[in-house]
C-alpha cells in the first residue's frame, strides 16, 4: 500500500514538472519597422519589407528580454501592416514575444 501511494506521488511530481517545463510565458509587446526599395515587383517588395520588419521585431525582442523571446513564431498577438507606393513599400509589426521555457 505504501509503495503503491509513492508511485503514485512520484507519478504526479513528475506530471507537474513536465507541465511546468512547458508553461509559456509572455512579455509586454515591441513593435518594429522595415522598408523596401528593391527592383523588384511589388509583391517581393512588401514580402521583403515584412520579412526584414519581422528580422528587427527578433533583435529588438532579443535586446530587451532575452534570447529566449526573439521567436516570431512563439509570439502572441501577432500584428502586420504593410502599404506604400509602387517604388517603396514599407511594414510595421507588433506582438508579444513569448519564451517555452
Amino acid at each position: 500500500m505504501r509503495s503503491t501511494l509513492m508511485l503514485a506521488l512520484a507519478a504526479a511530481a513528475i506530471g507537474f514538472a513536465a507541465t511546468a517545463a512547458h508553461a509559456k510565458t509572455c512579455k509586454d509587446a515591441i513593435s518594429a519597422q522595415a522598408r523596401s526599395a528593391a527592383q523588384v515587383s511589388d509583391e517581393s517588395r512588401e514580402r521583403r519589407a515584412k520579412d526584414k520588419a519581422i528580422a528587427n521585431w527578433g533583435k529588438r525582442a532579443r535586446d530587451t528580454y532575452g534570447w529566449q523571446y526573439r521567436f516570431w513564431t512563439k509570439a502572441e498577438e501577432q500584428k502586420v501592416e504593410c502599404g506604400g507606393t509602387a517604388k517603396a513599400k514599407h511594414c510595421s509589426v507588433s506582438a508579444k514575444p513569448c519564451s517555452l521555457f
